[in-house]
């Protein structure tokens, strides 16, 4: 008989079909394209960042850098449209909107919020680069906005802990981290001008190649807060989503991997999170939600670990040697040798070994 799991998670009260969220962007600017983005396996959607007035972004505004994104869009139909586009829109999961209070003063995004709940807003979010803006925003939306409030933080804050004590203070529901790395720059050598179309070529940075970032991020978020944490910032896989969960995330946002890869990215991380879940009869994903602090409260450091060569799995490839800055590891017979007494342990050499024959 086949193990059932259960990948549903609550935010705020609210039950999500499982923890992967849409997160705001190009692929949710419109009604048509959130009803796209709903036929796949998505347990929630946040909508576009929502201003006050139509904006465009000037072309080119997003280009693949790596395995990520330089992303310069500001692009926004405005609130009236919004809300006229939202009250035709029914999706079959929870739908959160976002207003940005970067370009929206935050008593105007509180009103904003005010009215977004009753164009069928699950959750209202506010994001932002300034956390003052956040809290004044929170605090003022708490007055009228009756469904749970979301603010998303900027990269890097400073104390961290002390600003979501402050948003938990006045009322905020959830916590989701982080945006995008920036601003960037890409050149063109042929031109010598920039890429990105915006008046001083920058855009900022998202996707895998600030994953480790976001992670510690989150980790760190997660340690000063009581209400629920979304993780977001350059999951692309099934494991990212665990490694947020596992650092105490409740959902984990996704976008800029669904921009690279397609929206069926969805649907393949939820299979993947099943397959992973039954392989080890874990039943929810609450069991396995904070691990990471349960080894962080009695972590100790470690000076002596080496190496060791599985000689049955190595074939010899020679990654593990020429990635050894110490110049301790050398091919013999097809096999991997390290030379202990030059080896300082640093672990390269087992990350770069795709037959994981170095443990």
């Amino acid at each position: 008989m086949e193990f059932k799991v259960n990948l549903s998670v609550e935010i705020a009260e609210i039950k999500f079909s499982n923890p992967l969220l849409l997160s705001e962007g190009p692929l949710t600017g419109s009604a048509e394209l959130i009803r796209r983005a709903a036929q796949h396996s998505i347990g929630g959607i946040v909508t576009k960042s929502i201003r006050q007035q139509k904006a465009l972004s000037p072309n080119p505004y997003m280009i693949s850098y790596g395995k990520g994104l330089l992303n310069a869009d500001w692009t926004d139909m405005g609130f009236d449209a919004w809300c006229r586009e939202l009250r035709q829109l029914e999706i079959p999961m929870p739908l959160i909107t976002n207003v940005a209070t970067n370009h929206v003063p935050p008593k105007q995004a509180a009103e904003f919020a005010s009215i977004l709940q009753d164009c069928g807003a699950s959750l209202v979010t506010f994001s932002d680069y300034e956390p003052e803006n956040l809290i004044q925003a929170v605090s003022h939306a708490r007055k009228n906005v009756k469904v749970p409030i979301m603010v998303k933080l900027p990269p890097f804050l400073p104390k961290v802990g002390n600003i979501c004590k402050r948003l938990e203070d006045v009322g905020v529901n959830c916590i989701a981290a982080m945006d995008a790395v920036g601003p960037g720059l890409d050149i063109d050598i042929e031109t010598g001008k920039p890429v990105l179309g915006s008046i001083d070529g920058g855009g900022y940075l998202s996707g895998a190649p600030i994953f480790p970032l976001s992670l510690f991020y989150i980790a760190e978020i997660c340690k000063n807060v009581s209400v629920p944490v979304v993780g977001v910032g350059g999951v692309t896989n099934y494991k990212d989503v665990l490694k947020m969960i596992m650092a105490g995330a409740t959902g984990v946002g996704i976008v800029t991997g669904a921009i690279l890869k397609g929206l069926g990215l969805f649907d393949e991380i939820e299979k993947d999170l099943v397959t992973y879940l039954q392989e080890r009869k874990i039943n929810n994903l609450s069991e396995i939600r904070g691990k990471l602090h349960t080894h962080l409260a009695d972590r100790e450091e470690h000076f002596s670990w080496r190496p060791h060569v599985d000689q049955y799995r190595c074939n010899g490839c020679g990654l593990c040697s020429r990635s050894c800055f110490k110049g301790a590891i050398s091919i013999a017979d097809s096999t991997a040798k390290i030379n202990l007494d030059m080896c300082s342990g640093c672990g390269v050499c087992a990350t770069v070994c795709g037959r994981r024959s170095i443990k």
